[in-house]
């Protein structure tokens, strides 16, 4: 078995005589269902209107070969099925103009599998999480990194709320923050994980004072 993001070779030959027509020649491969073309060959050339997306940019015969029996696929970046994984170590940072203007508040959680569901909140409990911005990508081990941003006003106490749920590892985090603008921010922190692992969960804090447009005093 081939570890995730690197490329394999599925073999497969044909009975043909050495320099046959390759006009003539169909090769096919797909997978289950019926209807998911991996690369299709014919009429001399690759075929690739019908191809699954999945395998778009990813898959290569080898052409010189093909008038000797070779029929043989190359698979790049190969992507493994990972079973379940507990995401770690989630990391909050707060990102603060000056008082009454805008905070932007950054969650990043990595290294878990599959995809969690990541919910915003406001103090009345309402789900702002349509007001937010999430990325995620896949590492080479097949892993997901997540980045949520959300972006609020505070002009009074305003309490946040940042939602973890990782139903397949029975994995919960909850993490509420209380924005003062006068006088700063508290923090709670509310995590239940499951008892087969054995997961701290630590929340790096980052600070970065913007005053009148100047950078972060305080990077990662």
């Amino acid at each position: 078995m081939s570890p995730p993001g690197s490329d394999v070779t599925l073999s497969c030959s044909f009975s043909d005589k050495a320099g046959a027509d390759l006009s003539r020649l169909v090769v096919t491969w797909q997978r289950p269902p019926v209807d998911h073309v991996v690369h299709s060959f014919y009429y001399g050339r690759d075929q690739l209107d019908w191809q699954n997306e999945t395998y778009r940019n990813r898959t290569q015969l080898f052409p010189e070969q093909l008038s000797v029996g070779n029929a043989s696929l190359r698979l790049k970046q190969v992507r493994g099925r990972m079973r379940a994984a507990p995401y770690s170590e989630p990391r909050l940072a707060i990102f603060l103009t000056s008082p009454g203007d805008h905070v932007t508040l950054i969650v990043k959680v990595a290294d878990g599998y599959p995809r969690p569901t990541l919910l915003w909140l406001n103090a009345a409990g309402s789900d702002i999480t349509n007001q937010s911005r999430t990325t995620q990508s896949l590492d080479s081990r097949g892993l997901y990194q997540i980045w949520s941003e959300l972006d609020a006003v505070v002009n009074e106490a305003e309490t946040f709320t940042f939602e973890l749920d990782h139903s397949v590892m029975e994995q919960r985090v909850r993490q509420a923050v209380t924005l003062h603008p006068n006088t700063g921010f508290h923090i709670e922190q509310r995590s239940r994980l499951p008892v087969t692992f054995s997961l701290l969960l630590v929340l790096l804090l980052l600070i970065g004072v913007f005053l009148y447009g100047s950078g972060p005093a305080v990077t990662d």
